[in-house]
């Protein structure tokens, strides 16, 4: 019984000690230097047509540099009068876009209360 002790102590102790050296990350996080940022800022005169209608064009984002083979971080953020600022994650369902040859295209659901906003901001990170 005491080899076996000493057996499962020889090869258990060095186990544990580089299971955790193992697990650990020194570097937790890994900055990209080379993002971008943009901020689109629309009040009710821009995302409101004449005619009272949603202005479809504020969903089509164009952004040059903007490759597909790297997708971009969309945040969409509302704001009511008299409110904070809140995002749509607060709410329901994440944001729906697509992208491709440097044109980003939000989904028209993604400003599902519209009429009831007073300013609307778009970020995009890529």
């Amino acid at each position: 019984m005491k080899t076996w002790l000493r057996y499962l102590y020889s090869i258990g102790i060095p186990i544990i000690v580089l299971a955790p050296a193992r697990g650990q990350n020194p570097e937790p996080f890994h900055d990209y230097h080379q993002l971008k940022k943009r901020v689109y800022n629309f009040t009710k005169v821009e995302f409101i047509t004449e005619e009272g209608e949603f202005n479809d064009a504020i969903c089509t984002l164009v952004i040059p540099d903007l490759k597909e083979d790297s997708p971009p971080y969309v945040a969409i953020y509302y704001k009511r009068s008299n409110s904070s600022w809140f995002t749509e994650s607060l709410y329901r369902k994440r944001i729906r876009f697509s992208f491709k040859d440097g044109v980003i295209k939000l989904d028209r659901t993604n400003f599902w209360d519209w009429f009831d906003l007073e300013e609307i901001k778009v970020v995009v990170i890529y």
